[in-house]
């Protein structure tokens, strides 16, 4: 059976025409601030690539609405029943760095969660979408990997930046940190106190960020320290099981790194709830920096991300292009930075030793 042709993208046209995504963007929104050469390259490309926006981007193309959406995973919101709910905490860090933003330059903001795993969402998208007039939109990973929402995003004109995406990097504007040099600067602090038996709760596989965070601890300890492997979900109740599962037996681990702050709250409660001390007994780590990081005790010694100044950073590039005014740059990487605290001690000291 013949493979049906992909339709031609804004990203086919930005590399026919040899000119960036936001170049192209403001040429289909009819901004004045383009040079003469750069839209009839853009316009002579979209001729060659027989590129017809969609009625939704047509009816899309020029409408200021001030307003810029997060499009999230649905499968990020967890629930068993109506009063117990789990919402990613990045997420809510993700949320209210792009309102605060969203606020200064009197932008609205809001959060639009679609099950981007069903064959229908496309078309849900474009309806929904179609209805409001967006200057933007934010993707939060895994979203931001889902490249049937990255088309159906193009094929209706509209911006987008995504979060921490791990495919197709080049695609489009992004903010990025440095996931892998975060990670191993925890490996090398915990293998620093002398940690030679260290287990990791390792995030889902869906996360391409959970991947990177896997290698770079697994490619850090190697010749250094025995790596104990636990899978995880990012969720408190995934951490408290890995961190029973890992401690329960004789032969335990001196340290445990869990990719994020939620799950390595978890392994803290289990710990103690198997009458052992932290970091006497066993150093707990996290990523991200959460608020849960200085809500747990002890206090945990965690991977610092920026992710509000993530969001701030997507905020600023969707406004700027929207307005037709030159940006920050559309691939941004922020720095990670380790913070210590009494939650990793070397093996068998009390908290607040080193």
């Amino acid at each position: 059976m013949a493979t049906q042709k992909r339709r031609p993208t804004i990203i086919d046209i930005a590399k026919k025409a040899d000119v960036s995504f936001k170049t192209v963007s403001r040429v289909l929104n009819d901004h004045p601030r383009v040079a003469a050469d750069l839209r009839e390259r853009v316009l002579k490309a979209m001729a060659e690539l027989n590129y017809q926006p969609s009625l939704a981007a047509r009816s899309l193309a020029g409408r200021r609405g001030y307003s810029i959406a997060l499009l999230v995973d649905q499968s990020e919101f967890f629930r068993e029943d109506d009063a117990n709910a789990y919402f990613a905490p990045y997420l809510v860090d993700l949320q209210a760095g792009a309102l605060t933003a969203c606020r200064e330059f009197g932008y609205h903001f809001f959060v639009e969660p679609y099950d981007f795993r069903s064959t229908a969402f496309p078309g849900e998208l474009r309806a929904q979408l179609s209805k409001v007039a967006l200057d933007g939109v934010v993707l939060a990973p895994p979203s931001s990997d889902r490249l049937a929402l990255l088309d159906a995003l193009e094929d209706l004109g509209l911006p987008y930046v995504r979060i921490a995406p791990g495919t197709e990097v080049g695609r489009a504007p992004s903010v990025s940190t440095h996931e892998y040099e975060g990670t191993v600067e925890m490996a090398e602090h915990l293998v620093s106190l002398g940690h030679r038996r260290i287990g990791m709760i390792c995030g889902p596989e869906t996360h391409i960020a959970a991947g990177v965070r896997l290698v770079a601890f697994r490619e850090a300890l190697q010749g250094k320290a025995e790596l104990i492997l636990h899978p995880g979900d990012f969720t408190f109740a995934g951490g408290l099981a890995a961190g029973r599962e890992l401690l329960g037996g004789p032969d335990r681990p001196t340290a445990i790194f869990a990719a994020n702050d939620f799950m390595a709250a978890g392994a803290i409660v289990a710990a103690t709830s198997l009458g052992l001390q932290v970091p006497r007994d066993v150093s707990v780590t996290g990523f991200d920096d959460s608020a849960v990081a200085n809500f747990i005790w002890p206090p945990l010694t965690t991977v610092r991300q920026p992710i509000r100044a993530m969001a701030r950073a997507a905020i600023e590039y969707l406004v700027a292009l929207a307005s037709g005014r030159d940006g920050p740059e559309p691939r941004a990487e922020l720095s990670l930075r380790l913070i210590v605290r009494e939650s990793s001690a070397p093996p068998g000291a009390a908290a607040g030793q080193s």
